[in-house]
């Protein structure tokens, strides 16, 4: 749809993986992928699955295949029963292996408060071959959390309040090249303010849905982000946007 092409169908895979991603000095790309109404909620009755369909489930699959790690707080992987992420399609699993990537992105859970579920799907439903995921957290976290997670994932612990800053520079230094954060606003709203956010991936959903919510959460960023729009793609009634930081 923009830029505009020969008319015919555009190539989701070839449109999002051909397109160039150099990690900035010292840290990873970080792609942000949320999806939202029209008028800009995240969430019905505390679900983004409601907003989305099939188009916007498919697209997911090839936006995941982009990542070595998908980053997501913890409020959404409990809100949304988060599990481990599937197998690509064979498409993106050739991009993947080409580029040399792992057959499934690694996942990496941001809580403070370790308030997570050790039985949880997200760390019950892991392919054997693949590291457990991560879970950053803080020293405030009450132990026995921490206990009763060592076990599943592999716990990352920071002194005091958890600074995205440091989770992105954790993930450097262990030869991440780049980071899917897939929200919530929240966590978004940390990583824009810290000036970490290279690229959003916005589809908007054909809903109007009220409610006042948005992309991010918490105080106003001290300085607006601009953003240059890269591509829209269209289906089923979704726009499916691409900004990149200016």
């Amino acid at each position: 749809m923009f830029p505009p092409g020969d008319g015919g169908e555009a190539d989701p895979v070839a449109v999002y993986h051909d397109a160039e991603r150099p990690a900035p000095a010292g840290r990873p790309w970080v792609l942000v992928n949320m999806v939202a109404s029209v008028d800009r909620a995240t969430a019905v009755d505390g679900l983004s699955g409601p907003l989305g369909g099939d188009a916007d489930r498919r697209l997911l699959g090839v936006v995941r295949g982009l990542a070595d790690v998908v980053l997501v707080g913890a409020g959404t992987v409990r809100a949304e029963g988060y599990r481990p992420p599937l197998t690509p399609a064979a498409a993106v699993g050739g991009r993947r292996a080409t580029r040399g990537q792992a057959v499934r992105p690694r996942l990496a859970v941001v809580s403070g408060s370790a308030n997570l579920d050790p039985s949880a799907a997200l760390f019950a439903d892991r392919d054997p071959d693949d590291p457990r995921p991560l879970v950053y957290t803080s020293t405030d976290a009450v132990p026995d959390r921490l206990n009763g997670l060592s076990g599943e994932a592999e716990v990352v612990v920071t002194e005091g309040v958890l600074d995205v800053v440091e989770v992105v520079a954790d993930l450097h230094d262990r030869g991440v090249g780049t980071v899917l954060c897939e929200g919530g606003p929240g966590l978004v709203a940390q990583l824009a303010s810290a000036g970490l956010v290279d690229e959003l991936c916005l589809s908007v959903s054909p809903l109007l849905v009220g409610g006042g919510s948005g992309l991010l959460s918490g105080a106003p960023l001290a300085t607006p982000m601009s953003l240059r729009l890269a591509h829209v793609l269209t289906a089923e009634g979704f726009l499916f946007c691409r900004y990149l930081a200016c």
